[in-house]
């Protein structure tokens, strides 16, 4: 059964800052570059054969910082990016809490901030392209972000909706699955009818 390892990138600035990223392109951290290169620990014996990642830089800057002491090929795609915060993005992620609706809105697995994605959204794009790759049967390290591995693993795990916001990956912190081919094709079939059954939440 392959090994997928999930890492969520090294502290950016927008970390430090407490702003909305979503898929504005926020660079890391002068310590989030070192968590990266920490986290090469999690690459254990036997080594994931590919990676993967977002193209956003924090993401990307974390892969390579990672990757840098093995010859693993990186694939770098868009579908691998954070959520969409739409016209939440670069807003201080303390006023966007300290507004119930709009804090039930980032918590919640269907309804979307305005113009952006939901994590069944994020799921569904990053599940879906995943799929396309998984049938090399091969272990795979992820490099992603906080959203897109939350809602990834939801789909994994069979998570209850209600409970996908209780935890949050740290920066650089690692999660592990088995998943076969097979299974992520099930995975994405399963929220395509998870997606079809939902009816449309209209944007906060």
């Amino acid at each position: 059964m392959p090994t997928w390892t999930f890492i969520r990138h090294g502290q950016s600035v927008a970390n430090v800052e407490g702003w909305l990223a979503g898929h504005l392109d926020t660079p890391l951290t002068t310590l989030g570059a070192e968590q990266a290169v920490a986290a090469r620990r999690e690459l254990v014996e036997p080594l994931p054969t590919r990676a993967v990642c977002s193209d956003l830089r924090r993401a990307h800057h974390t892969a390579r910082l990672l990757l840098a002491e093995h010859s693993i090929p990186l694939i770098v795609s868009p579908r691998l990016r954070e959520r969409d915060c739409g016209a939440w993005q670069r807003r201080s992620t303390a006023s966007i809490v300290a507004d119930p609706e709009r804090r039930r809105c980032l918590a919640s697995w269907i309804e979307r901030p305005p113009r952006g994605e939901s994590l069944l959204d994020v799921a569904l794009r990053a599940v879906g392209w995943l799929s396309t790759i998984a049938d090399a049967q091969r272990d795979t390290l992820v490099v992603a972000h906080g959203a897109l591995i939350r809602a990834v693993l939801a789909a994994i795990d069979h998570l209850p909706r209600d409970r996908v916001d209780q935890w949050h990956p740290g920066n650089c912190e690692a999660t592990r699955r088995d998943v076969s081919g097979e299974t992520w094709h099930v995975l994405l079939d399963d929220l395509r009818r998870e997606a079809s059954l939902t009816s449309r939440v209209p944007s906060r």
